[in-house]
């Protein structure tokens, strides 16, 4: 069984009813860097979170979490696809692969997203972002990332240390099809590796876990 880890907390999932207040109060002045996760979280329920459906909506709030702890408001630029590419391997075997299927499948609007928030953010030095990621490049980084995932079922981080570049492509192969990201072969592979849901650290990152491995 897969252990999830300590993914992000529920309890972490602020609520914009609770902080829009303050964020308010907040409007016109120059923020200092502890606010920054709290003020691009406001912003993403104010609007990318109203536009997606389903499973998505959190999954998609998880994942900026995520971005936000790999970048933070002192790298300066934002190198995007160094950024993603760090966040998924921060990530790892914590979720199903379900989750990289929904990041890969509501990626546009998100990296729009990123693209116009980022740099508006009031901090004192305003940030702002290199290069994009397109999906073909998003299928590239995913895919090595899941190749990853693959042997870190196995228990043994050092076998990912010894793999040759070449080796890693070849698995990364198995779930591409014209450079592209076949996620019914993806199924296929991790089909004998069941997701352990157990260590979730709530009961709500719990639920969420299991709407994650049941979605298709």
């Amino acid at each position: 069984m897969v252990k999830q880890g300590r993914f992000a907390k529920s309890s972490k999932l602020r609520q914009i009813k609770q902080i829009r207040h303050h964020m308010h109060h907040q409007a016109g002045r120059i923020i200092s860097p502890d606010q920054f996760e709290e003020f691009v979280l406001v912003r993403y329920g104010l609007t990318l979170k109203k536009k997606y459906h389903g499973i998505a909506k959190e999954t998609m709030q998880r994942f900026l979490m995520e971005v936000i702890h790999t970048a933070g408001p002192t790298i300066n630029p934002w190198p995007l696809t160094t950024i993603i590419t760090e966040t998924f391997k921060n990530i790892g075997v914590r979720v199903p692969y379900q989750f990289y299927r929904v990041v890969f499948e509501n990626w546009a609007p998100f990296e729009q997203f990123l693209k116009r928030e980022i740099p508006a953010v009031p901090l004192k030095a305003r940030l702002f972002l290199t290069a994009t990621v397109s999906k073909e490049q998003l299928s590239q980084i995913i895919g090595r990332q899941l190749a990853a995932n693959t042997l870190m079922t196995t228990g043994n981080r050092q076998i990912i240390e010894q793999v040759k570049p070449e080796q890693l492509d070849s698995l990364v192969a198995q779930f591409m099809i014209e450079g592209v990201i076949n996620w019914q072969r993806v199924a296929q592979i991790f089909a004998p590796i069941p997701f352990d849901t157990s260590t979730a650290p709530d009961e709500t990152t719990k639920q969420w876990l299991e709407q994650l491995k049941e979605w298709q």
